[in-house]
């Protein structure tokens, strides 16, 4: 028998307060949902630098302002959605954190029209608005954004596709 003495490696590990942790889910998922819209804002230029080849050069401006606010909304909302789909997020959520964008340009609209706004200011107000507007839907499904809910049903689904929803949402 060996009177020898083992060194042990201590592996510590650091522990994230779940508070702190949540926190930074919840940030991670905001800072994720803003970097797709800013590269959803590539896309508007496309959009208006067609528009003004086709003859349209002043759509914001000028001529279709209520239309040209309308696209914008539902063009941040499109890969808003996608990347949802993409992160595992359901439909539902999905769908109210995309739809922020849209309602917030026909808000925009309806103020415009019946002049508590300029028609001018619309994308002013587009552009400062659009992102904290995407905090509402989040704080409402405050669980949802703070844990890596998404994450967990891809997973599950993975493992278990034959299992079938009975429809309602628990």
């Amino acid at each position: 028998m060996s009177t020898e003495t083992e060194r042990v490696r201590s592996s510590r590990k650091v522990q994230i307060p779940a508070r702190v942790a949540r926190t930074g889910t919840f940030i991670l998922h905001f800072v994720e949902m803003v970097l797709v819209m800013c590269i959803a804002g590539g896309g508007l230029k496309l959009f208006f630098s067609g528009a003004a080849q086709a003859g349209y050069p002043d759509l914001i401006d000028l001529r279709f302002p209520e239309f040209s606010i309308l696209e914008i909304g539902i063009l941040l909302a499109i890969p808003m959605a996608a990347w949802m789909r993409f992160r595992g997020h359901e439909w539902r959520p999905t769908l109210e954190m995309a739809s922020t964008s849209i309602i917030l340009a026909i808000l925009l609209v309806g103020a415009a029209s019946l002049g508590f706004m300029q028609k001018a200011s619309m994308l002013d107000w587009l552009k400062r608005l659009a992102c904290p507007v995407m905090l509402i839907p989040m704080l409402y499904r405050l669980d949802l954004y703070t844990s890596h809910h998404a994450s967990h049903r891809r997973q599950a689904h993975a493992a278990y596709p034959a299992v079938e929803h009975s429809g309602h949402e628990g």
